[in-house]
C-alpha cells in the first residue's frame, strides 16, 4: 500500500499537473497568444548567437518578420550550426549562459545521425507536454494512481561529444529528471539502459517488473510491448528461478548480470509459485495473466497500428492511449482520449508552421499557421523551439481531424517524401541507394535494377526485389549496409523489432514494364522521371508490379 507521504506527494504532483493542464486548455482557447509566447521563448534562447546575428533575429520580432528572415530548413542545413555547438562553441546557436545538457539522437537523411541540442528550456517544454498528457491519462484511469509503471527508456549518455557532452536518448535524461514520487513507482532501474544485449536488457526490466503491481506500461513503439511480454513467456523457467532465488541472471548465459550488484533483490517464493501456477493453468505467461493493468500507452497510428492486435493478444482488451506525435526534436501533439491516434497540437511547446503535404519540399511555398488549417487536409509540420531549431522541417505529415477550441486536432499519417518507417527506423530512399552502392562495391558487382519495400511479418522486415540472380551473401551484405546508413535501422535489427532483409527475383521484363508505366503516368517529361527504389507502404511493391503486369 502507498505510504501517507506518497499520497501527499502524489496530491501535490497532481495539483501542479492540474495547473499545467488548465494553462494548456486556456492556450487552446487562444492559440495566437500561445504561439506568440512560444516564438518569443524560442528566439530568446538563440538571442545574440551567431545564428541570430546572421538572420537579424530578436525575441521581440513578429512572426511575419521571423518567417521573412529565416528560410525553411532541414537538419542538414542546420547541421553546421549544431556541429559548432557540439565542438564547444555554444554561442554559435545559443544566447550567452545557455547550457546544452545533451544531444538527442535521431536518424537523418544521410548516414550521419542528427544531434538535437537539449537545453534546460527544451527539457522544461518537453516535460510540460508530458505532464499535460499524463494528468489527463491518470484522471481518465484513476485506479492507476500510486501503482507501478512499466517504462522503457534509452541511455542518455551512450556517447559523448569531444567536449564531454552526453549524446543519446532524450528518454533517458527525462527519466533521470523525473519527480521523486514518479521514480518510486518505476519498475526499472537506470542501469538497465546500459546493458548491451537487447535480450538481457528486456529480460532484466521484466524480471524487476513482474514482482510489482503494474498498472500501466508506456513506451513509444508497440513492438517493444510485445517483445517485453515475449521475454517473460520464452524465459519463464529462468525467470521463476530468479524470483525464487532473489537473483538476476542472463537468460542466454546463465551468469549474473552486472547490474545485479546495484540492486537489492529479495527472494519472492510466493510470486514464483503464483507464476508457476498461472503458467500451468494458461499454457504460458502473458501480462494479462499476471498483472491487473488499467491501460497501455504507445503509438497507435499509421504503420504502428499493425502491432495492436498482437499487443492485445498479450495484454488483453484494455484501453490504449496514443502517446502523441513526438520526436527527439520536440513534441507536436497531446492525445487526450483512448484508442485514437488523434491529438491536440501542443501549442505551448513550439512555434508551428504547416506546409501542404504535396509542397513539403518547396522552399518558396507559403506556410500556414495552426488556425489556417483545414479539416481533412494533410500538412507537413515545421517547428521553431527552444532546442535552437528554427523553421525546422520535421517532415512528419499530419491530417487535421477537428478542433479543440482554436487548436487543431492532428493525426500522424506518414513521413514526407520517400521515407519508410514500420518500426520507427525512418529509412530514406537516399539511404537505400547508398547501401546498394556499398553492397555492389563490396561484392564487386555491377549495379542492377532493384526495389526495396516493407513487408508485414513478425517482426516486420524489408524485402529487396531484383531482376537477376545475385550471390548468396548479397542479402546479408545489403542488410548490414542499411544499418551502416541508418543507425535506427541497425538498432531495430539488433533489438529484433525488424527482421532480416529478404530477397526475391522477378523477370527483368516485370521491372522494366513497371518503370515504363510509371513514366507514362507522370505529367512531366521522361527526363524528369526518377526511378523509385524504395516503396514506403507494406505491399506497395506487389501492387506496382501487378499493375505493371496489366501492360504486358
Amino acid at each position: 500500500m502507498p505510504s501517507w507521504s506518497d499520497r501527499l506527494f502524489a496530491n501535490l504532483a497532481l495539483a501542479q499537473a492540474s495547473a499545467t493542464s488548465r494553462a494548456f486548455e486556456r492556450a487552446c482557447g487562444n492559440v495566437d497568444d500561445a504561439q506568440r509566447a512560444a516564438l518569443r521563448r524560442a528566439l530568446g534562447v538563440v538571442a545574440g548567437s551567431a545564428f541570430a546575428r546572421a538572420h537579424d533575429l530578436t525575441p521581440a520580432m513578429s512572426a511575419r518578420d521571423f518567417r521573412r528572415a529565416v528560410p525553411i530548413r532541414t537538419f542538414e542545413q542546420m547541421r553546421p550550426w549544431v556541429e559548432r555547438v557540439a565542438a564547444g562553441d555554444t554561442s554559435a546557436l545559443f544566447a550567452a549562459g545557455r547550457e546544452v545538457l545533451m544531444f538527442a539522437t535521431s536518424s537523418g537523411t544521410t548516414a550521419k545521425p542528427k544531434w538535437i541540442p537539449v537545453t534546460r528550456e527544451f527539457v522544461a517544454d518537453y516535460r510540460r507536454g508530458w505532464r499535460t498528457f499524463g494528468l489527463k491519462m491518470l484522471l481518465d484511469h484513476p485506479k492507476a494512481i500510486l501503482r507501478h509503471i512499466l517504462q522503457s527508456s534509452g541511455k542518455h549518455d551512450a556517447d559523448h561529444t569531444a567536449c564531454g557532452v552526453p549524446v543519446g536518448a532524450i528518454t533517458g535524461l527525462l527519466a533521470r529528471m523525473q519527480s521523486r514520487i514518479v521514480k518510486r513507482y518505476y519498475v526499472g532501474h537506470p542501469s538497465i539502459a546500459a546493458i548491451e544485449s537487447v535480450v538481457d536488457r528486456q529480460y532484466a526490466l521484466m524480471r524487476l517488473a513482474i514482482a510489482r503491481d503494474v498498472a500501466f506500461a508506456i513506451t513509444a513503439n508497440p513492438a517493444t510491448l510485445v517483445q517485453l511480454a515475449k521475454a517473460v513467456d520464452s524465459n519463464a523457467d529462468h525467470l521463476i528461478r530468479d524470483l525464487h532465488d532473489g537473483s538476476l541472471r542472463s537468460p542466454t548465459t546463465g551468469q549474473p548480470l552486472a547490474i545485479s550488484k546495484q540492486l537489492i533483490l529479495a527472494s519472492d517464493r510466493a510470486r514464483a509459485r503464483e507464476l508457476e501456477s498461472l503458467r500451468s493453468r494458461n499454457a504460458g505467461l502473458r501480462p494479462s495473466d499476471y498483472w491487473q493493468m488499467n491501460f497501455l500507452a504507445c503509438w497507435t497510428g499509421a504503420s504502428m497500428a499493425h502491432y495492436l492486435d498482437a499487443v492485445r493478444e498479450w495484454y488483453g482488451p484494455i484501453p490504449i492511449r496514443d502517446i502523441g506525435l513526438l520526436a527527439s526534436e520536440g513534441r507536436v501533439t497531446i492525445p487526450l482520449d483512448d484508442n485514437t491516434p488523434v491529438g491536440v497540437l501542443d501549442v505551448h511547446s513550439a512555434f508551428y508552421e504547416f506546409l501542404p503535404a504535396d509542397r513539403f519540399d518547396d522552399p518558396n511555398a507559403r506556410t500556414l499557421t495552426p488556425r489556417e488549417l483545414q479539416v481533412g487536409e494533410a500538412y507537413t509540420v515545421l517547428l521553431t523551439n527552444t532546442s535552437g531549431l528554427c523553421r525546422y522541417r520535421l517532415d512528419d505529415v499530419v491530417i487535421v481531424r477537428g478542433w479543440r477550441g482554436q487548436a487543431p486536432l492532428l493525426e500522424f499519417s506518414h513521413r514526407a517524401g520517400r521515407v519508410s518507417s514500420v518500426a520507427g527506423e525512418k529509412l530514406t530512399e537516399s539511404q537505400v541507394v547508398a547501401a546498394a552502392m556499398d553492397t555492389f562495391a563490396k561484392l564487386a558487382l555491377r549495379p542492377i535494377e532493384f526495389l526495396v519495400a516493407p513487408v508485414w511479418s513478425d517482426p516486420p522486415a524489408y524485402r529487396i526485389t531484383v531482376d537477376q540472380t545475385v550471390p548468396e551473401d548479397f542479402t546479408a551484405a545489403f542488410d548490414v549496409a542499411l544499418g551502416q546508413q541508418n543507425d535506427e535501422y541497425e538498432s531495430r535489427r539488433k533489438s529484433f523489432r525488424l527482421g532480416s532483409l529478404t530477397i526475391r527475383v522477378v523477370p527483368r521484363e516485370r521491372l522494366a514494364s513497371m518503370h515504363t508505366r510509371l513514366m507514362a503516368a507522370r505529367t512531366s517529361t521522361a527526363e524528369q522521371y526518377k526511378r523509385p527504389v524504395l516503396f514506403t507502404g507494406v505491399g506497395d511493391d506487389d501492387r506496382a508490379l501487378d499493375w505493371a503486369d496489366g501492360a504486358l
